[in-house]
C-alpha cells in the first residue's frame, strides 16, 4: 500500500485536478457541507488521460453540539474505454483510515451521468462497498435545467453479516453554475433488526 500512495502524491504533483462542486444543506437532523472532485487527469499537452480523480469530504453536525462526523474518500483510477475501471481509494473516516480496491463503472451521456464502484477493504474481516451516484440535469432553456441526483451506498461485512445502507436524494433545479432544492438522507444499519435515521431538509450547491 506504501506503493499506491507514492503513485498517488506523484500523480497530484505531475498533474492537476481542480474543485467541481461544493454543497451545503440543512435538515431537520444535521446541517453540513460536501465538496466533490471529478476530473480527469491532463498529460503535458493538455489533453484528458485514462486516469480519473475522484475526491469527496464530507463534514455534518447535529443541533446538539455533537462532535462533528467527517469522511474523506479519493480515488484514483484507471478507465477504459467502456467506462470500466480499475480503483484505488483512500477512505479516511472519525474511526481511521481504510485503503480499498476494486472495479469501477463513470458513464456520462448527454444530460445523464453516472459513476460507482465496488471495492472490498485492504483489511482483515474486510468491507464491501457498493456505490451508485446517478445524476439527471434536463434543460429547460439556455439558464435553467432540472437537478435531480441519487446515491445509493451499500456497504456489507460478510463476517459479522452487518449491513450500513445510506441512500441520498436531490431535486430541485440549476440556474448556470448554481443549483438548489430539497434533499432526503436516509441511513440503516444493522444485521437482524435495523436502526435507522433520516435528515430531510433543502441545499444549495455550486459547481465551477
Amino acid at each position: 500500500m506504501k506503493a499506491f500512495f507514492m503513485v498517488l502524491a506523484v500523480l497530484l504533483i505531475e498533474y492537476t485536478a481542480f474543485s467541481q462542486s461544493v454543497e451545503i444543506y440543512a435538515g431537520h437532523q444535521r446541517a453540513g457541507v460536501d465538496l466533490m472532485w471529478f476530473k480527469n487527469f491532463k498529460n503535458t499537452k493538455d489533453e484528458r488521460t485514462r486516469f480519473l480523480f475522484f475526491s469527496r469530504n464530507r463534514a455534518s453536525t447535529d443541533y446538539n453540539n455533537s462532535p462533528t462526523a467527517f469522511g474523506s474518500t479519493n480515488a484514483i483510477s484507471f478507465n477504459f474505454k467502456n467506462g470500466i475501471g480499475i480503483v484505488g481509494v483512500a477512505s479516511l473516516l472519525n474511526v481511521g483510515f481504510t485503503p480499498k480496491v476494486g472495479v469501477q463503472y463513470y458513464k456520462q451521456k448527454g444530460d445523464f451521468m453516472f459513476f460507482g464502484w465496488f471495492v472490498s477493504d485492504l483489511k482483515k474481516n474486510s468491507n464491501l462497498d457498493l456505490f451508485g451516484l446517478f445524476r439527471y440535469q434536463p434543460k429547460f432553456n439556455d439558464q435553467w435545467r432540472g437537478f435531480v441526483q441519487a446515491e445509493l451506498f451499500p456497504v456489507y461485512n460478510p463476517k459479522k453479516q452487518f449491513w450500513n445502507l445510506t441512500q441520498r436524494f436531490r431535486l430541485g433545479a440549476r440556474y448556470h453554475t448554481w443549483a438548489g432544492g430539497s434533499m432526503m438522507d436516509f441511513n440503516q444499519s444493522g444485521k437482524n433488526t435495523f436502526t435507522k435515521t433520516n435528515n430531510l431538509g433543502v441545499f444549495v450547491r455550486n459547481e465551477f
